[in-house]
């Protein structure tokens, strides 16, 4: 039976969860003819998906309901497939038009705390449109769907995984320590690697600072290099006490500024997240407030310490900060297994990173088994287990 696929891509973002993991395995398949990308970037799509090839075929997002039908109806597509069922707004209308026209849609939820998303925007009353079916990562998304969806049939949600942790399995892709450390201009790759994962919704100068201090003391030994990665959407000049601090600061890999379309300056390709892999792999610990990259370090078998702590005198902008919310909500999922070191105060910082780096293997079972919970299919195969389940149904 030959067919053809819709994907709805509204940012770049959007294009490392599904798309690229899944673009090998839509090109070998005989029986899917076109690959349709519905996305704000399809003017720039050489820029954009360069990896893509004569399969798959870019349109811009319809502005109006009319817009989709006509889309719809020239393509005629056999699946519609989204990454959100609207918290990306461009969403909501290409699965509700789908569903209109009879076409089936899935909807693959894009990371493991984007349930608790679907469900901020129930409780706030902003558009959404549920699909035929979903697939998720682990058992925790499935049940949460189907306490705050219960009209979604349980047999309409599938686990899988993650397509995109399955590049972890293809190892002599990854980037190798000396191409990691002379991208970042480190020297003496003997030297250790502190690895901070920043993001926006939190600083963390304060916690380069401790590190800084402590180096300099002596109470970290054999002055291990600073590595601080910024979200690719995110702003680098916000973390400048990062920089004051030794750190090496960079966007993580597959940020370009020379793509005009803001929202797709995140574009990342397959050497992109092969390298992001091998810092990941590469470093002797990881340092985060509440971030996914802590279970890519995980998968990588490295340490992670998760900071639960915030600046000092900042009681009140810490417990009102999404970190601290995401400590309550989807991260509790990923600490329940003891498998980071709880960072509590700048002393458990300094304790916790010399245990990591002095006995990399002491959490390596947590590590195994959070992973195996919260990814599932570990063994690189979800993206050919996501494909074979659009086409199956």
């Amino acid at each position: 039976m030959k067919m053809k696929l819709l994907f709805s891509v509204p940012s770049g973002y959007h294009i490392r969860e599904l798309v690229l993991p899944l673009r090998r395995h839509i090109e070998a398949n005989n029986d899917i003819t076109e690959a349709h990308i519905v996305a704000p970037a399809a003017k720039i799509s050489s820029q954009v998906f360069p990896e893509f090839g004569t399969k798959f075929m870019f349109h811009e997002n319809p502005k109006d309901d009319a817009g989709h039908r006509e889309l719809f109806a020239r393509i005629a597509p056999d699946r519609v497939i989204t990454n959100t069922i609207g918290h990306d707004a461009l969403d909501e209308p290409i699965l509700r038009i789908a569903k209109q026209m009879n076409i089936p849609t899935i909807t693959f939820i894009a990371s493991w705390d984007n349930v608790w998303k679907i469900e901020r925007l129930m409780k706030n009353n902003i558009p959404i449109a549920i699909p035929d079916h979903f697939i998720v990562w682990n058992s925790m998304m499935k049940e949460h769907l189907l306490r705050i969806i219960p009209e979604i049939s349980e047999a309409n949600i599938v686990i899988i995984g993650a397509p995109r942790m399955d590049y972890f399995a293809q190892k002599d892709r990854i980037a190798s320590k000396q191409e990691v450390y002379t991208a970042f201009g480190l020297e003496d790759v003997s030297r250790s690697l502190i690895h901070i994962a920043t993001t926006e919704l939190y600083p963390m100068g304060y916690i380069g600072r401790t590190i800084q201090r402590s180096i300099a003391r002596g109470d970290i030994p054999d002055n291990p290099y600073i590595y601080a990665s910024v979200h690719p959407g995110g702003v680098l000049k916000k973390h400048h006490e990062l920089v004051d601090s030794g750190a090496v600061v960079r966007f993580s890999p597959g940020r370009k500024d020379t793509i005009p379309l803001v929202s797709f300056r995140y574009a990342p390709t397959e050497k992109d997240i092969f390298f992001l892999l091998g810092v990941f792999m590469h470093a002797s610990v990881l340092i985060n407030h509440s971030s996914t990259v802590a279970l890519e370090s995980m998968i990588a078998d490295v340490p992670v310490i998760s900071v639960t702590y915030g600046m000092r005198f900042d009681w009140w902008g810490w417990y009102r900060s999404m970190v601290y919310r995401d400590f309550k909500q989807h991260y509790a999922d990923l600490l329940s297994d003891e498998a980071t070191y709880i960072a509590a105060s700048p002393t458990d910082l300094i304790k916790n990173i010399n245990a990591a780096i002095a006995h990399p293997d002491e959490k390596r079972s947590n590590r195994a088994m959070t992973v195996q919970k919260m990814i599932t299919t570990t063994d690189g195969t979800a993206s050919e287990k996501v494909l074979k389940y659009i086409v199956s149904l």
